[in-house]
């Protein structure tokens, strides 16, 4: 199976970060439900802090609250992991315990694809590291496939010492600054599977025109003011640089993966600036782009079926969706089912920097994509062995085809340092000053 959509973390950092048992079950989004619960932050910090003693402890510190939310799917997600990677049926304190004592999972080199592959079943994975430059490690190999992320931009915040470090030229004017968009994408494109924005995490989604003379004004009232710039300031450069990424991905043939619907984390989700119907402008403004509308929009997926259905370059990524409610997205892919093309949907992303919790989401999906088909065929809208081609498609074949994956693998497969430079690409790449957990994940 296919995965579109991970924060899949930097070998490196995630061989430094030596994690323990507790720390694969649970530094992922099941803490956000504990959270909400009534668990402590301070009480979370520590269950997934391998720093932090004993295993057994940590979890009784919080197992009050695991009891309370046993049948969320953040929480089936993780009972999936505990009994895939460790052999756990039922999460106790001294389940952990034993556990821990024989981890076969401790942060080593070769790690990552080991869980990600031969556990998780997965044929690669689409990898947002909410940042740039794109990693040396992408080089010489076809499973760790990234997106070039545009978020800062998209944002109306680009983040100028970045940019300028990683292309040793000054933004000093909209020009340049649009210069520099087109030079990310050309120096990127060879090697990035996508374009990836989170924008709605700092904005609405909602997209209007703007003047360059506009775009030009509000640049320098970003830049003197930096994250003191009003909101009016942001949203004018923001759109701006959307129609400039929108006109990038479609030179380059790249789909544009856009965040919507619920976010990540606790106490923040203003729900009308995360509706994929406030994409309609920027889809309809921008026809030669291919859009992928991510998350199923939850809780508003309805409006991301009429998007898929209505508009010939939208597609939708159930990524993360199985995760949130398993039972809505079920739901959901039916009536997409029954309503939109099938070549426009993809069914699995476990957007987790950790690969320990993509084994649990990835196990999640392929049991309710399952029950979903299974109901289809008995009601009679679907024969068995419609489901299975139908199962083979959304699992593998589609994604294949709509990122054409075959030759960027070949691209990818057979990258050297030298052919990058050959191609004078290497101002694309770069070492991570930091992990992908600690910029963030949406």
């Amino acid at each position: 199976m296919c995965s579109t959509h991970e924060h899949t973390e930097y070998e490196h950092y995630y061989c430094a970060s030596k994690p323990d048992v507790l720390t694969q079950l649970f530094d992922n989004y099941v803490v956000h439900d504990l959270q909400s619960a009534g668990a402590a932050e301070e009480q979370l910090a520590a269950l997934i802090d391998p720093g932090s003693g004993d295993v057994g402890k940590r979890f009784r510190d919080i197992q009050s609250y695991w009891n309370n939310i046993q049948h969320t799917g953040y929480a089936e997600a993780v009972k999936l992991t505990a009994r895939h990677l460790f052999s756990i049926d039922q999460l106790t304190p001294d389940t952990v315990t034993t556990a821990q004592q024989s981890n076969p999972y401790p942060g080593t080199e070769g790690e990552r694809l080991t869980i990600l592959k031969d556990v998780a079943g997965l044929d690669h994975v689409q990898i947002d590291t909410n940042s740039r430059p794109l990693p040396h490690e992408i080089i010489g190999q076809d499973f760790f496939l990234y997106d070039l992320n545009m978020f800062d931009f998209a944002a109306g915040n680009p983040d100028f010492n970045q940019i300028e470090h990683q292309l040793g030229e000054k933004i000093g004017s909209l020009e340049s600054l649009e210069a520099a968009i087109g030079t990310l994408f050309a120096i990127s494109s060879r090697y990035a599977v996508a374009v990836k924005t989170q924008h709605a995490y700092a904005r609405t989604l909602k997209w209007s025109p703007r003047s360059n003379e506009d775009a030009a004004l509000a640049l320098q009232k970003v830049r003197q003011a930096r994250s003191g710039a009003s909101e009016a300031d942001r949203l004018c450069l923001g759109d701006w640089c959307l129609s400039r990424i929108a006109e990038q991905c479609a030179a380059h043939n790249l789909p544009w993966k856009i965040h919507t619907g619920y976010f990540a984390k606790n106490n923040f989700m203003p729900t009308e600036n995360l509706r994929a119907g406030n994409l309609d402008g920027l889809i309809r403004a921008n026809p030669r782009t291919r859009f992928v509308l991510m998350h199923i929009a939850y809780p508003h997926s309805d409006e991301m079926i009429a998007l898929a259905k209505h508009y010939a370059n939208v597609s939708v990524d159930m990524c993360w969706a199985w995760s949130i409610n398993p039972l809505h997205a079920s739901d959901f892919l039916r009536r997409y089912m029954h309503a939109a093309p099938k070549n426009k949907l993809f069914i699995f992303g476990g957007d987790a920097h950790l690969p320990a919790a993509s084994v649990g989401y990835s196990y999640q999906c392929r049991d309710w994509f399952g029950r979903t088909l299974q109901k289809e065929i008995s009601e009679g809208f679907l024969a068995e062995n419609q489901a299975i081609d139908l199962a083979r498609f959304f699992m593998a074949d589609n994604p294949y085809d709509y990122y054409d994956l075959t030759s960027k693998k070949d691209t990818l497969r057979s990258a050297t340092a030298e052919i990058v430079k050959a191609h004078g690409h290497e101002k694309a790449f770069g070492f991570p000053p930091k992990g992908i957990r600690d910029s963030g994940k949406a």
